[in-house]
């Protein structure tokens, strides 16, 4: 298993290298247009973007990545552009999707106009461009000259953001291939997704529906981080975005790793104070979402200026608790004996990985000018890939193992329940022969002696109908008696005890019986009970000839078989409709298809005008 697992993970690891490969290359083309931008931070607030151009005083931006850390001001922004020989149209990048306001002014020909306001406050339909990011044309004409001014609102809360000028058509091209992987991402998680709540469906196994609500807790994780998800799944309800959508997200879906990793490690058991750690965390993540969600619906996040830092203490404290017991957590893993949990542990010890890293990064990014490597919502893509494959992958063994477990509990049921007709027919088998042996010795010597002295008596009309009951109820018992195994039929054999039962239907009966033995020995491989049922059944087939199949001739044949046995009993009657056997059949057919069932034999009927033929096989 683990090197099927290696193996998928590195055909994973491949495919997410040749499709990042292909990104880099494609895009390598398209260059930033180099025009210098500048600063001006407004600490009061209150200017307007006239007061911003007279009073501003800006500064050039050294870096690309602009990072104020937590701030309580305006931040405005200043870029020129002139158009010598051709028109001009650029693409403005704002490379931050949750700006609580965003609005751009431009100034032509000394007459100063806003080109749009919009922001994460705002509904999805008012950004000006329709892209997970905020994005505005700009348009300049052979000989002509434009300033705009960018006012950027984050006031209570960490800004950092990329502003980037791209050619139109670059910036379309790029964003056509970035949606492109977001959408094979996507789908991938999509499927899985749906994979474990059919796996939940079918086996009612609660750790693939907790799996299934992780992966999609996990999934609007990234569509929050990246602005997919104000874009395609909650456009018109800005008000999630506020105080952040990601922190929301983070706390739907702790929950449901929580309880996924109780159920499939078994952590009430496993480690009992792990486990109870795990539930306080688990409630706590609910209780503090459910607040959240009742603040954004209620506007009391809004009207409350402290809400994000408020939030990000408690999402602090929350993470720093939950990220100490997930370490715990993949300890309990490595120590399982099942190596299906140790496999799972390694996983999450990567992601956990990943997770350090984006904390200490986070550290550094919300102090002001701090150090960037790479967006989180990349190192989280790769972890949730690799988590994907490796804990689908188990998921997958373990519903294979489970069917598995199924399907030997299912055999071994069979077993038992045949055991136990095995041990009920046995049972009954030798009460039968006890009844008998009490009928011939008790009961028909008294009737023997009941007619001997009846006869001794003068004849009277009453007296010789007395004596023909007797007779009759003698014969009666005489039937019973040779319908029971005969006493000495494992010393005899089957064959010879089968052809002694034809020669008796032959005595009694007006049919004519015949038996055949096509082999050279005794048949091999039948146990007692095997061969006491076998006499039952052709004790039985024969009994229901005589009685219902209005036949002039029956055979009795016993094969040993390359793979087994088979017992034939066939005749030229009258028939029957074998679809109705084993429904509306008599008893007789009823205990034939029991018989066999405690063998582990197969009956085949073929009936028609002809007559019957009766095939069971072992």
């Amino acid at each position: 298993m683990i090197r099927k697992l290696v193996l998928l993970l590195g055909v994973v690891v491949l495919l997410m290298l040749g499709l990042l490969t292909y990104h880099q290359s494609s895009i390598r083309q398209i260059a930033i247009q180099p025009v210098p931008i500048y600063h001006w931070e407004d600490t009061t607030g209150l200017a307007s973007a006239r007061e911003a151009r007279q009073v501003g005083r800006f500064t050039r931006v050294q870096e690309k990545r602009f990072n104020t850390g937590y701030t309580e001001s305006i931040h405005w922004f200043h870029l020129r552009i002139k158009a010598s020989k051709e028109p001009v149209e650029l693409s403005f990048e704002i490379r931050n999707h949750a700006i609580d306001q965003v609005e751009l002014f431009v100034l032509k020909n000394n007459s100063l106009r806003s080109l749009g306001q919009t922001g994460s406050r705002f509904p999805f339909v008012q950004r000006p461009s329709p892209t997970k990011s905020f994005v505005y044309l700009l348009n300049v004409e052979v000989g002509q000259q434009a300033d705009y001014y960018l006012r950027l609102d984050k006031r209570y809360e960490n800004l950092a953001t990329e502003l980037t000028l791209w050619r139109t058509s670059d910036f379309e091209d790029k964003e056509q291939r970035e949606y492109f992987l977001w959408g094979l991402f996507f789908g991938v998680a999509g499927l899985v997704i749906f994979l474990a709540f059919l796996f939940f469906i079918t086996t009612r196994d609660r750790v693939y529906g907790w799996f299934g609500l992780y992966l999609l807790g996990l999934t609007l994780r990234q569509l929050a981080d990246t602005g997919l998800g104000f874009q395609f799944v909650w456009p018109g309800l800005p008000v999630f975005n506020h105080p952040d959508a990601v922190i929301e997200a983070l706390w739907l879906y702790v929950p449901a790793m929580l309880q996924f990793q109780q159920h499939f490690l078994q952590l009430r058991t496993a480690a009992p104070w792990v486990f109870r750690l795990s539930q306080v965390l688990k409630y706590a993540f609910c209780l503090a979402l459910l607040l959240l969600v009742v603040g954004q619906l209620t506007g009391l996040l809004t009207a409350y200026t402290g809400a994000y830092r408020l939030v990000t203490m408690t999402h602090t404290l929350l993470a720093n608790v939950v990220f100490i017991l997930f370490i715990f957590i993949t300890l309990v893993g490595l120590r399982s004996q099942d190596s299906v949990k140790r496999l799972y542990a390694v996983g999450f010890g990567i992601q956990i990985i990943g997770q350090l890293f984006i904390f200490i990064q986070n550290l550094m990014r919300y102090r002001v000018d701090g150090v960037f490597f790479v967006d989180a919502y990349l190192i989280v893509m790769v972890n949730f890939f690799i988590d994907l494959v490796v804990f689908t992958y188990l998921l997958a063994y373990r519903y294979r193992r489970s069917l598995d477990e199924q399907r030997r509990l299912k055999i071994s049921l069979a077993q038992a329940q045949q055991q136990t007709n095995a041990a009920i027919i046995d049972v009954l088998e030798a009460e039968r022969q006890q009844v008998g042996y009490l009928l011939q010795s008790d009961v028909g010597g008294r009737l023997h002696q009941t007619r001997s002295l009846l006869t001794g008596l003068a004849s009277a009309p009453l007296l010789v109908e007395a004596v023909k009951l007797i007779d009759k109820t003698d014969d009666c018992l005489d039937q019973i008696l040779r319908d029971s195994p005969p006493p000495d039929l494992l010393r005899k054999g089957l064959a010879v005890a089968l052809a002694e039962l034809v020669q008796q239907r032959n005595e009694t009966g007006s049919i004519r019986l015949q038996f055949r033995h096509d082999t050279d020995g005794p048949l091999a491989d039948l146990s007692d009970a095997q061969t006491r049922q076998l006499y039952r059944i052709a004790n039985e087939l024969t009994n229901n000839l005589i009685k219902h199949a209005q036949a002039t001739e029956g055979c009795v044949v016993l094969s040993q078989l390359a793979a087994g046995w088979e017992l034939m009993v066939s005749d030229n009657g009258r028939g029957f409709d074998p679809s109705q056997a084993g429904s509306e059949g008599g008893i007789g057919l009823k205990n034939l298809f029991a018989r066999a069932q405690t063998l582990g034999a197969t009956v085949q009927l073929v009936s028609g005008k002809e007559g019957t033929t009766i095939r069971v096989q072992g």
